[in-house]
């Protein structure tokens, strides 16, 4: 597979939205037109290679090195990949469909969130978070699979419809508010929002199968691992009438 691979010149100035960076976008695109790209910048633009030293070629993958001030990196990936070498801004990941987005580092609020004015977040594809995460993560997701390797902000899963989010720190306050599906996993006890009901220790067999699923997939987190066994389960959203589970191995 071809990658192309994007090193910062030096420190960011402002905030960037790189969400042009996709690789099925990139790989239409000549290694002149893409050093020629507009980013925004602040309230201005910046060349893709006034910011970046390119090396490689377009293709299917994108390796990319990260900084807190890069917003939006795989925002609407629908395939291929791109590998974060670092942290990420605000809302990585946002109404993807597809693919595979890798972070090396800590993402800010709303990884892999809804895209603004969007009614649906993430539809399909892969989030790897090799650290934390901010407010958010996940928000209005349909389907697909987040792993956060650290400890998550507040309001995880925020009107969640579907999907995985399996949490290898802490979640923060409020995880599910609003959730109606999907599921969340965690190590420990938490103290649950008010809809979800208490359906006490359970032994869940899927577990292991979905284990061994993410120990397939490569680049998973090893916190997100070996989440198996007894478990308290909680359900809720109740107050949205949602059926989504909270899934604390104990």
């Amino acid at each position: 597979m071809s990658v192309l691979c994007l090193r910062l010149k030096g420190p960011l100035t402002g905030r960037v939205d790189a969400s042009p960076l996709l690789p099925h976008r990139l790989a239409e695109l000549t290694m002149t037109e893409i050093a020629a790209l507009p980013l925004r910048l602040g309230r201005g633009h910046i060349a893709v290679g006034d910011l970046f030293d390119l090396s490689g070629s377009p293709g299917g993958a994108i390796e990319l090195e990260g900084d807190d001030r890069l917003d939006f990196v795989g925002a609407g990936l629908a395939g291929g990949a791109i590998q974060v070498a670092g942290p990420v801004g605000h809302r990585a990941g946002t109404g993807m469909s597809g693919g595979v987005l890798t972070i090396e580092g800590d993402a800010d609020d709303e990884l892999g969130g809804a895209l603004p004015g969007g009614r649906s977040g993430m539809t399909g594809g892969r989030i790897l978070l090799q650290g934390r995460c901010g407010y958010r993560v996940g928000e209005r997701m349909r389907r697909g699979l987040i792993a956060v390797g650290g400890d998550a902000g507040g309001y995880a899963a925020l009107h969640m419809n579907a999907g995985s989010l399996p949490i290898g720190g802490k979640p923060g306050t409020a995880t599910g508010h609003g959730m109606r599906n999907g599921t969340i996993l965690f190590r420990g006890e938490i103290d649950p929002l008010p809809g979800f009901a208490d359906c006490g220790l359970n032994q869940l067999p899927f577990l292991s199968v979905l284990d061994k699923h993410l120990s397939e997939l490569g680049g998973v987190p090893s916190s997100c691992r070996g989440m198996t066994g007894r478990v308290r389960r909680l359900l809720g959203d109740r107050g949205f009438g949602g059926r989504g589970e909270l899934l604390a191995c104990l």
